[in-house]
């Protein structure tokens, strides 16, 4: 009996740990979403087969569409600086991804190949027309794809600060399939995303990748980054896990051959983004370049003037 009674008392404080990490988890994401940093310019969503997709559109002129990084903290607001000034001489569409932001966040395996059909599907569906694409950071690799597929719905490309076509081509093994379930465990894995998406980690990656000036490493910043990896609850952490462990990955080298569409990279002075320019033009000899100094990954955010400038040169 007594053997009986312990296990029945390890169970119910087993139980009780639980209860208290699911009740931890619920307070924050609930606190992570309280300042609505995240606001809706409009109610615009584009009804798709996997959920609803956050967009805005604003201006007149030739179609332009502004596409965030694919990352569980991102969101149309990193095109908060120089939407505006774009709006003037084009018709510009932003969009939060699937999984990110304010879209929809289906618990599910996100692919590249996800992306690239709504690429290709909002501009039918919605834009209607042959559009030019300003990427930053991995979504270049989602462009540069949906190009391949539907060359015929793009205009002019500009990637900024994208990904090394290098590092495009990793496959999730085993320890990441591993990894990718423990994620998505009901408390333990929203407990590790919860870890993951903490300020803290947000500031500490903020200096380490996004921004070079610490000025722009702030409190405004990790708020915005949080509230879009919070919304939604527990199944924002669906695409963290894809994205981690390489089921967003596809190797975007030969696509990169074979367009023959104006595209324009735009870098830092920094070596892996210098790397990254190199690799493009190799790839593609009739790519153009440039390179803004002191500048990091979210350099539409850190130097919205210089991004503007050279996006005005090209886009014409």
């Amino acid at each position: 009996m007594g053997k009986k009674r312990k296990l029945m008392a390890g169970a119910a404080l087993a139980a009780a740990a639980v209860a208290g990490v699911h009740i931890i988890n619920r307070a924050i994401f609930f606190n992570a979403t309280l300042k609505e940093r995240l606001t809706k310019a409009s109610d615009t969503y584009f009804e798709w087969r996997f959920g609803k997709i956050y967009f805005t559109k604003q201006g007149s002129g030739r179609p332009l569409l502004l596409l965030h990084r694919l990352d569980h903290t991102a969101s149309a607001e990193e095109w908060g600086e120089i939407r505006d000034d774009l709006a003037k001489t084009h018709t510009v569409y932003t969009l939060d991804l699937p999984g990110c932001g304010r879209s929809d966040k289906p618990k599910m395996i996100y692919t590249n190949y996800l992306y690239v059909q709504l690429l290709n599907e909002f501009i039918k569906e919605v834009i209607k027309g042959r559009t030019d694409i300003i990427t930053s950071g991995n979504a270049s690799n989602i462009a540069a794809m949906a190009c391949l597929i539907e060359p015929s719905l793009y205009n002019r490309l500009v990637f900024l600060q994208p990904q090394k076509i290098t590092e495009t081509c990793k496959t999730p093994r085993a320890n990441h399939k591993a990894l990718k379930y423990i994620i998505e465990m009901p408390v333990l894995g929203t407990c590790l995303y919860n870890m993951v998406c903490s300020r803290s980690r947000l500031k500490k990656k903020a200096a380490e990748v996004y921004f070079a000036a610490p000025e722009f490493i702030s409190d405004d910043v990790s708020d915005i980054m949080s509230e879009a990896a919070h919304i939604g609850g527990s199944s924002a952490k669906y695409l963290y896990a894809s994205v981690r462990c390489h089921f967003t990955d596809m190797y975007v080298g030969n696509a990169i051959k074979q367009l023959n569409h104006s595209i324009f990279v735009i870098g830092s002075d920094e070596e892996k983004s210098q790397e990254a320019i190199c690799e493009y033009m190799d790839y593609n000899p009739a790519i153009e370049s440039a390179s803004i100094p002191g500048a990091r990954l979210l350099m539409q955010i850190e130097k919205p003037e210089q991004v503007l400038e050279l996006c005005h040169v090209f886009l014409g």
